[in-house]
């Protein structure tokens, strides 16, 4: 049966969501007779088919909106590829938005992106990483980072240098996905290799003291969990990355002879990636930011 018209209210969470919770037992073995025993599998596969209302990744936006941003506010997106989000940005708030990538690949297209959107003589897009941002202190009124820190090399630097292009009273909005304790060791070591990550960045402990030893607090945290992941999953707007793990790993040496060993590797880390936010080996984090005092 479909998902239309039909949901299990479940509040949206601001705790974490990868651990089961509930106190269910996980570390006593099932018997068989229990797996096969007295409770109706039809009735809890009817269950696991009605919706539970995920909200979808716009909803940082949102969060962007609550701070209060208008036409006069000056939006850095770091890390922002190529401007699709910058330019989305632009056009909700009627501000100024400068996109700061590191790849060239992605500064091409949006300079494309932005020649042929409405908005686009708003947003500048310049080379750049988080440990050395193009800009002039006090030059924002609000930063941007969605799903880019686990790009950056050396990250205490990268929050040090938001602080500095970050304007008094200025917030910055981050999306970050992080691993739990779901996570195996080696399974990381195969997914960070494959998704150019740094793997310290991955850890929420150093991500916090890291942008607390800039300066930043914490004004606002949404653990998202894999939320937005399942919105995608039941809009049919996003792959189905099983499926994709599957050919790729029975098509192998036919895969890398027609796209090489790099696209190999990227297409299943990405892959790897959306399966283990839907599984809590990874978490989405969405993180409001308030500015170091200035003195």
């Amino acid at each position: 049966m479909g998902l239309e018209g039909r949901s299990l209210a479940i509040p949206a969470r601001r705790v974490p969501s990868s651990v089961p919770s509930m106190g269910v037992n996980w570390t006593r073995p099932l018997t068989v007779d229990e797996m096969y025993g007295d409770w109706d599998y039809e009735a809890a596969v009817e269950t696991l088919e009605q919706s539970l209302e995920p909200r979808r990744s716009s909803v940082i936006f949102d969060t962007v909106a609550s701070l209060g941003v208008g036409p006069d506010d000056h939006i850095l997106d770091i890390g922002g590829r190529d401007g699709t989000h910058g330019l989305m940005m632009a056009e909700r708030f009627g501000c100024r938005v400068t996109v700061v990538d590191p790849a060239s690949a992605n500064l091409v297209d949006g300079e494309a992106n932005v020649g042929e959107h409405e908005s686009g003589h708003l947003v500048t897009l310049l080379p750049g990483v988080m440990e050395d941002i193009p800009a002039a202190d006090d030059s924002f009124t609000v930063i941007f980072s969605r799903d880019m820190v686990t790009h950056v090399d050396d990250l205490i630097t990268g929050f040090s240098e938001c602080a500095r292009v970050l304007a008094p009273g200025g917030r910055m909005v981050i999306h970050a996905n992080f691993q739990t304790d779901l996570m195996e060791p080696r399974e990381a070591e195969r997914l960070y290799n494959a998704t150019a990550a740094v793997p310290r960045n991955a850890d929420v402990g150093f991500f916090e003291d890291s942008l607390r030893s800039a300066g930043f607090t914490v004004s606002d945290l949404d653990v998202v969990g894999s939320e937005w992941y399942e919105a995608t999953q039941e809009a049919g707007i996003s792959p189905n990355y099983l499926l994709q793990l599957s050919r790729l790993r029975r098509a192998e040496d036919r895969f890398v002879e027609a796209f090489g060993e790099v696209a190999y590797r990227s297409m299943y880390g990405n892959a790897l990636w959306g399966c283990y936010l839907l599984f809590g080996k990874l978490e989405t984090r969405l993180y409001t930011l308030e500015g170091p005092a200035h003195t």
